[in-house]
């Protein structure tokens, strides 16, 4: 994670247009603090871009109050809808800062349409053209994908007005510390512990004995995945994901005792019994 006081200082410095930034990164685990960037940014004329796919509806996402022009979320993960889409907001500014560099579709674009010189070249990913899409013009993008929208409506009916975002986000911070007293009760250790963690990853250090073993493939086979990760941490800790519908103590308690059983027929002295008990104590 970036100490907030460092990014501010450069922003300073270097003065950039665009800060873009991830908020849950989920390699790590890490949960990025980023309530003050916004400000820091907007002082230089610059625009603050979040990534917010894995903590999007897992952890509090405030763009109006964070001052962030421009937020990207995911459907599959914590709001648990289809995945394949991606729910995307932005500011005003933001939109103006867009729109400089917009163009019509040459098929349909009327007389009067204005196109910049520098226009956007991908037609897919040209935001100033899905607004026209999105606005009372209907001036035709693509063929959406209905079903996903209609599921993702209804993830979001679901979370914010039936659970509320209140209740989500206490779930999963509920579960998943819950998953860490097991981890810790079953005998492993929690890579960097209370270091802004994600509330909807939980980072396992893997044991020296397991490491250069078959352990993670032979579970995928047997009963389920668990991911690894990658660059400097690459077969050094496993990934553990609670998001969305699967964060509760039902799916909890089952993946610790598959989990459990694994790492006992591994030769791991995993103590299943008091992790299970771990879980019980945190849902108390």
């Amino acid at each position: 994670m970036f100490d907030q006081d460092e990014i501010i200082a450069k922003i300073k410095e270097v003065k950039p247009k665009v800060v873009a930034i991830v908020h849950g990164e989920t390699s790590t685990g890490r949960l990025q603090l980023i309530d003050r960037l916004g400000a820091a940014v907007r002082e230089v004329g610059g625009f603050l871009v979040v990534d917010a796919v894995a903590s999007f509806m897992g952890a509090p996402v405030k763009a109006d109050e964070w001052q962030i022009d421009a937020v990207v979320g995911g459907s599959q993960k914590c709001l648990g809808a289809l995945p394949g889409m991606s729910l995307v907001t932005f500011n005003d500014r933001f939109a103006d800062e867009i729109n400089k560099r917009k163009r019509i579709e040459l098929g349909v674009r009327g007389e009067d349409a204005q196109t910049a010189a520098n226009f956007v070249p991908s037609n897919y990913l040209d935001l100033t053209q899905l607004q026209d899409y999105w606005s009372p013009a209907r001036v035709n993008h693509h063929t959406e994908a209905t079903i996903g929208i209609y599921g993702v409506h209804e993830a979001l009916r679901l979370g914010v007005q039936e659970e509320g975002l209140a209740n989500r986000f206490a779930r999963h911070q509920q579960v998943h510390q819950a998953l860490n007293n097991a981890v810790k009760a079953l005998g492993l250790t929690i890579f960097n512990e209370g270091d802004h963690e994600m509330p909807m990853v939980t980072c396992v250090e893997i044991p020296e004995a397991l490491r250069d073993t078959n352990f993670q493939s032979e579970l995928l086979t047997k009963f389920g995945e668990i991911a690894a990760s990658f660059g400097s941490l690459q077969g050094k800790i496993w990934r553990l994901g609670t998001m969305g519908y699967v964060a509760q103590k039902g799916y909890l308690v089952r993946f610790i005792s598959i989990f459990g059983a694994a790492l006992l027929q591994a030769g791991y002295p995993a103590d299943v019994r008091a992790a299970l008990d771990a879980v019980d104590q945190a849902f108390a």
